[in-house]
């Protein structure tokens, strides 16, 4: 870390029409064995909107930032981080509103960082409802320097929805010489309580624009795409049970924006809501196995997390 203040951590949480989950997000945070100094909600145009009678964040002061329009997750964190910015925090601990860090998280994310302070951007694994174990550079509770968000800025707002965070955390990040440490001590579940059912056409337009333009447009490389686009495409013609067709014309017209460096709201949106997460069990704590040696560097695109956050 090369600022000379003494650490302070501010918890980002990026929220949208989740009320149980927010609660349970910052249930999640005030048990931390070591707390944050803050606690901000940014919320993403909840409807009703986010109040603080909503959360129990114990004696952490919490802040409450709101936008008057859906952004999606690439919006709604590029306002988390500005705001980030201009307040006082050395360090944000980032993590969308489905994420539950377990209590020693944030104890154990700040050791590894100890050990290398020159390399302040450190990712717990995340655990999902079946067991089994991810490794995402998302919006999981990673833990970063406020040197490297001044250095890159902030996520590209104009993705809206989809590899927002592949853009920012696997590439634009290490690119700038900050490489991602996986931290298998540090642990998060992890629960996408919105997708239920059919994914919507929309997610289809956004997921085809984005791959495509961060292919073409930033990385300039052709990577994974093909292999990507037709996991896409199988998606909506062997999985999807209803409007197959309405889905292969969304990813047509998103491939078409992608090339042509079309961003922003484009696509018409439809809200998604939580579900009842009344009665919920976490589960139980599987082992988490060790990284894969020599791992493909190059971002996966068809990672899970990628554009799950907060959105509509």
């Amino acid at each position: 870390m090369t600022d000379a203040r003494p650490p302070r951590t501010a918890a980002l949480v990026l929220t949208y029409n989740a009320p149980q989950a927010l609660a349970r997000c910052v249930d999640a945070i005030a048990a931390q064995t070591s707390p944050p100094d803050e606690i901000v909600v940014v919320d993403n145009a909840s409807s009703p909107p986010v109040t603080a009678a909503m959360v129990s964040p114990g004696d952490i002061p919490l802040r409450i930032v709101r936008s008057e329009a859906n952004l999606g997750p690439a919006g709604g964190w590029a306002i988390a981080l500005r705001d980030f910015l201009d307040a006082g925090a050395t360090h944000a601990w980032l993590m969308d509103d489905d994420i539950v860090p377990e209590p020693e998280c944030l104890a154990a994310l700040w050791s590894a960082l100890d050990e290398r302070p020159s390399s302040p951007f450190v990712v717990p694994v995340s655990i999902q409802p079946d067991g089994s174990v991810g490794r995402w550079g998302s919006w999981c509770g990673f833990l970063i320097g406020r040197d490297i968000v001044e250095t890159v800025g902030v996520p590209m707002a104009e993705l809206f929805w989809w590899a927002e965070d592949t853009e920012y955390c696997h590439w634009r990040i290490p690119q700038a010489g900050f490489p991602l440490r996986f931290i298998d001590k540090a642990v998060v579940r992890h629960d996408a309580i919105r997708q239920v059912g059919d994914p919507p056409a929309w997610k289809y337009y956004y997921e085809a624009r984005n791959m495509l333009y961060l292919h073409w447009h930033i990385m300039h490389r052709v990577g994974w795409l093909p292999r990507n686009f037709v996991r896409l495409t199988s998606r909506a013609v062997i999985r999807q049970k209803r409007g197959r067709l309405h889905c292969l014309a969304a990813i047509g017209r998103g491939v078409f924006d992608g090339a042509f460096g079309r961003l922003g709201i484009r696509y018409p949106i439809a809200a998604l809501h939580e579900r009842d997460l009344d009665g919920m069990s976490s589960g139980a704590t599987p082992v988490v196995p060790p990284p894969v040696p020599g791992a493909a560097a190059e971002p996966d695109l068809g990672d899970p997390k990628s554009g799950s956050a907060s959105v509509a």
